[in-house]
C-alpha cells in the first residue's frame, strides 16, 4: 500500500486493491497464467462483446493521479507501456524493441519500435515516450521513489529514449510494474487539469479504444485497428496481444447481490463478486472461477518509536512469538482464498522478489516465551498494547481481535480502534507515541524491494532506515541476478531481524465468468486474446 504522505487518503485504499489486478497465478479455470490456452477453446474468433463488472464509475482514466481500481481495467486495455510484467513477474518490451542499462547503472536506454500509432492514427514518437514517463515520475505516487534519483529524460532520436538516474535504481522493474507508465500523445499531457488528462484526450496504442462512455453507467471499447502488438508470446500483459472482441462493455454496478445476481442471469459475463459469495459461485454450474495466486500481503505494523513498547526488540520478538497466524487466516473463512505469506515481503508466485530468509522465525510460535519477553522489554502490569486500524475493510479488524485473544491468554491488556482511513493515517503520522500496532494491507508484488511498508514500515514509524538503506543501494547496484538475489535475501532478513511489520498471511482475488468466454486464465482483469466460443 505503501502510504506516503503525499497521497490522496482514499486513492491509498483502491491502490493497496489496485494491487490485485497484478497479481494473478494459474486459476482453475484454465492453463497456467498468460496463457490463452484453454481445454475446450477451440481456434479463437473475432466478434461479439462481454459486459464486465465494475464498482464505480473510474471518474478518470488517467491512471497516473487516479488510482481507482476501474481506471486500471480500462486503461489496460486502452493504453501501452515501453515495458510491462509477464506472468513471472518479469519485466518484457512492449513499445520498447529494447532496453539496456549501462554499466553504471544509472542510464537506461529505450529503443522504440517502429511503424507504432496511436488509436486515432497519429504515429507515436519519443517525444510522447518522454513526455508520459515525465508526468509519471513528477505527478504519480507510484514514482515518488524516482523523483529524488531522476537527472533526465531526453530523446536523442525519433527511436531512442534515454533516462538517466544521479543514483542507481531498478528503473525498469517500477516502470514494468505501474499503471501510471502508459503512454500518451504530449498535447493530452499538455492538456491536462486539476483532475489529470481530460476524458476526451483517451486515446492509446493498445488494442482498444473508448467508442462510448455514459457516466455513472458505463463505458463502451471497440477494437483498434491501429493497434501492432509486440513480439513474443502471450504472458500476463506482455507480449502479442489479440483483439478477439468487437467491443467490451464496462458496466457500473455497485451492489454486491446485483452482481451474483447479473452473473447468474447473463447480464454479466464477467465480474469480482465478494468473498462471502466465493462458495456459492464456486458451487454454481453455470460459472466458471479463476482465483489468483497473490493479491496482498495483510499485516501488523509494529511502532518504533520511544513511546511505544515496541520500540524495543524484545517486544517485537513477543509480538511475534504470540500472535497465532494460522488462526487468523482460519478467521477468513475462505481457505482458498488466503495462504501463508512466510514473513516474506512478496509471494511465492513473484520470484524475482519472494524470499524465504525470514520464513524460520515467521512460523514460531510460542506464548510462554512471548510471556517472558514482554516483561524484558519493560511492559508493567496492566499496561494496555494500543492497536488501530480502519472500518473500511474488516479483515484488518479481525486479524486484530485474534491478536487481542492472543495476548489475553498470557495476561497482557490491549485495545483495538477502528476508524476511517483518513484518520487512520493522521493519527499515525501525527501521534507517532499515540499507538503501537496498526493493521493494514500491502502490494503482495512489489516491483523492488524499496515499494512495500513490509521493507519500509509506513516510511516513519521509528524504524532503522538508516541501516536498511544501505541494503536497498545493494540492490539497486546489482548488476546479475545472483547480486540481486543475494542483495533482496539480506533486506528480507534484515526485515526479519527487526520486525517492522508482522505479515499475517497472503490474501488472493478472484473472479467469477461466464463458460462462453474462452482463452481468460484469471490474469487480473485483461481481455486481450479472450474470445467468445459460438
Amino acid at each position: 500500500m505503501n502510504l506516503h504522505k503525499s497521497r490522496n487518503p482514499k486513492a491509498v485504499v483502491a491502490v493497496a486493491l489496485l494491487s490485485l489486478v497484478l497479481s494473478a497465478c494459474a486459476s482453475r479455470a484454465g492453463g497456467p497464467a498468460g496463457s490463452t490456452e484453454s481445454a475446450d477453446a477451440g481456434a479463437p474468433v473475432k466478434g461479439g462483446n462481454i459486459t464486465v463488472r465494475l464498482a464505480q464509475d473510474p471518474g478518470s482514466l488517467d491512471s497516473v493521479v487516479n488510482g481507482n481500481v476501474g481506471t486500471t481495467y480500462v486503461s489496460h486495455e486502452i493504453f501501452e507501456q515501453l515495458v510491462t510484467i509477464d506472468a513471472n513477474y518479469r519485466p518484457q518490451p512492449v513499445l520498447a524493441e529494447s532496453f539496456e542499462k549501462g554499466d553504471d547503472g544509472l542510464t537506461y536506454t529505450f529503443k522504440l519500435r517502429t511503424g507504432l500509432q496511436f488509436s486515432d492514427g497519429s504515429p507515436l514518437e519519443a517525444s510522447d515516450v518522454v513526455a508520459s514517463l515525465n508526468y509519471w515520475i513528477k505527478d504519480g505516487s507510484y514514482a515518488a521513489s524516482l523523483k529524488p534519483v531522476l537527472k533526465e529524460i531526453d530523446s536523442p532520436d525519433d527511436t531512442t529514449v534515454v533516462v538517466t538516474l544521479k543514483s542507481p535504481f531498478d528503473l525498469v522493474a517500477l516502470m514494468a510494474s505501474s499503471h501510471g507508465s502508459f503512454i500518451r500523445r504530449a498535447a493530452d499531457i499538455d492538456a491536462k487539469g486539476p483532475t489529470g488528462i481530460p476524458n476526451d484526450k483517451i486515446v492509446g496504442t493498445g488494442p482498444y479504444k473508448v467508442k462510448s462512455w455514459t457516466q455513472g453507467e458505463q463505458i463502451v471499447l471497440e477494437r483498434n485497428d491501429k493497434y501492432k502488438p509486440p513480439k513474443g508470446p502471450s504472458s500476463g500483459y506482455a507480449g502479442a496481444k489479440r483483439a478477439f472482441l468487437d467491443t467490451i462493455t464496462y458496466q457500473v454496478v455497485a451492489d454486491q447481490d446485483a452482481v451474483l445476481n447479473g452473473l447468474r442471469t447473463g447480464i454479466l459475463d464477467v465480474a469480482e463478486p465478494s468473498n462471502p459469495q466465493y462458495d456459492l459461485i464456486k458451487q454454481d454450474q453455470s460459472l466458471k472461477v479463476a482465483v489468483e495466486g497473490g493479491g496482498t500481503i495483510q499485516f501488523v505494523s509494529l511502532n518504533h518509536n520511544s513511546g511505544s513498547i515496541f520500540s524495543k526488540a524484545e517486544a517485537r520478538d513477543a509480538l511475534n512469538l504470540v500472535t497465532d497466524k494460522k488462526a487468523i487466516m482460519a478467521a477468513q473463512g475462505v481457505p482458498d482464498l488466503v495462504s501463508p505469506s512466510n514473513g516474506a515481503f512478496a509471494t511465492s508466485t513473484n520470484k524475482a522478489m519472494y524470499s524465504e530468509a525470514g520464513k524460520a522465525k515467521w512460523e514460531q510460535h510460542d506464548p510462554e516465551q512471548a510471556k517472558q519477553l514482554f516483561a524484558q522489554a519493560g511492559l508493567k502490569p496492566g499496561q494496555t498494547i494500543r492497536m488501530i486500524t480502519t472500518d473500511e475493510f474488516p479483515q484488518f479488524k479481525d486479524a486484530l481481535i485474534v491478536i487481542q485473544n492472543d495476548l489475553k491468554k498470557i495476561g497482557i491488556k490491549s485495545s483495538i480502534e477502528s476508524y476511517d482511513f483518513a484518520t487512520l493515517i493522521g493519527k499515525k503520522n501525527n501521534e507517532p507515541n499515540g499507538w503501537d500496532v496498526l493493521a493494514l494491507m500491502d502490494d503482495a508484488n512489489p516491483p523492488v524491494p524499496a515499494y512495500t511498508d513490509n521493507v519500509k514500515n509506513l516510511d516513519n514509524s521509528g524504524y532503522p532506515r538508516d541501516r536498511l538503506d544501505p541494503l536497498l543501494d545493494t540492490y539497486n547496484r546489482a548488476k546479475t541476478p545472483e547480486e540481486q538475489r543475494a542483495a533482496i535475501d539480506a533486506v528480507q532478513k534484515f526485515t526479519s531481524e527487526n520486525l517492522p511489520t508482522i505479515a499475517l498471511y497472503a490474501s488472493k482475488n478472484y473472479v467469477a465468468y461466464n463458460p462462453k468466454i474462452q482463452g481468460y486464465n484469471g490474469w487480473g482483469m485483461e481481455f486481450t486474446d479472450v474470445w467468445l466460443r459460438k
